[in-house]
């Protein structure tokens, strides 16, 4: 099972979070507590066949703009990592840009951790060793890469931006279904407060829903029409 080692970057963050606003850094009785609750959990895919995750084709996700001291991000990570989508092995990866021009790789199997603090914690030791790795195996989970981005990316991609503001409003099943499944489809994000997309490869920008629903819940639509459309139930 895979967990995250946070490391001296937490402990220094709760540090200085405890001076801050003058409360005591977490004891290790709770860390030990938060820590079985996350094993409690289990692991974030189940055994699916390989024949099916090789026979579909996948989808990655951009989160532009994000700020990762906020609970937002950490809200909208988790709806992408705990999906039926991610869960059959569907999801290929998830980019974060971040507001100060940092850029980072989180790998689909990664369990987010449960609290704001720790969470922050955690992304405070990645920017500093510019990697998260497993305790035991030492496997990378997170890691800071180079721009441009696109260069990540599987050359058959398609970059579609996600805005409420957009006006190109879509049935987002039938965009999906109308998608080549040779096509590797990237969603992007803006998760500043205007929701402003600066990706510059972004091939067009729609939105899905015509509410003001955040971006968690055009996630949870688009990794649902993808669920259905490969048959992930």
């Amino acid at each position: 099972m895979l967990s995250l080692q946070v490391g001296e970057g937490y402990q220094l963050y709760q540090q200085k979070l405890g001076k801050m606003e003058g409360l005591r850094p977490c004891s290790k009785k709770r860390q030990r507590e938060e820590a079985s609750h996350d094993e409690e959990r289990g692991p974030l895919t189940p055994q699916i066949p390989v024949e099916f995750v090789s026979q579909k084709p996948k989808v990655s996700f951009i989160l532009d703009n994000a700020g990762i001291k906020k609970a937002f991000i950490r809200k909208v990570l988790k709806a992408i990592l705990d999906s039926p989508l991610n869960k059959y092995g569907l999801v290929g990866a998830i980019y974060v840009k971040i507001a100060n021009g940092s850029l980072f790789v989180v790998k689909p199997h990664v369990r987010i951790p449960r609290t704001l603090a720790r969470f922050s914690g955690l992304m405070l030791e990645l920017l500093e060793k510019s990697r998260i790795h497993t305790s035991d195996t030492h496997e990378t989970l997170m890691r800071v890469i180079e721009e441009p981005l696109i260069r990540h990316l599987p050359a058959n991609s398609r970059i579609v931006g996600i805005s409420t503001r957009s006006p190109k409003l879509v049935d987002v099943a039938s965009f999906v279904n109308a998608t080549s499944d040779e096509t590797h489809l990237v969603f992007v994000f803006g998760m500043s407060t205007s929701g402003e997309i600066s990706q510059p490869h972004t091939a067009d920008v729609i939105s899905v829903t015509d509410y003001p629903v955040d971006a968690a819940t055009c996630i949870d639509m688009i990794c649902g029409a993808c669920e259905e459309k490969w048959n992930c139930f």
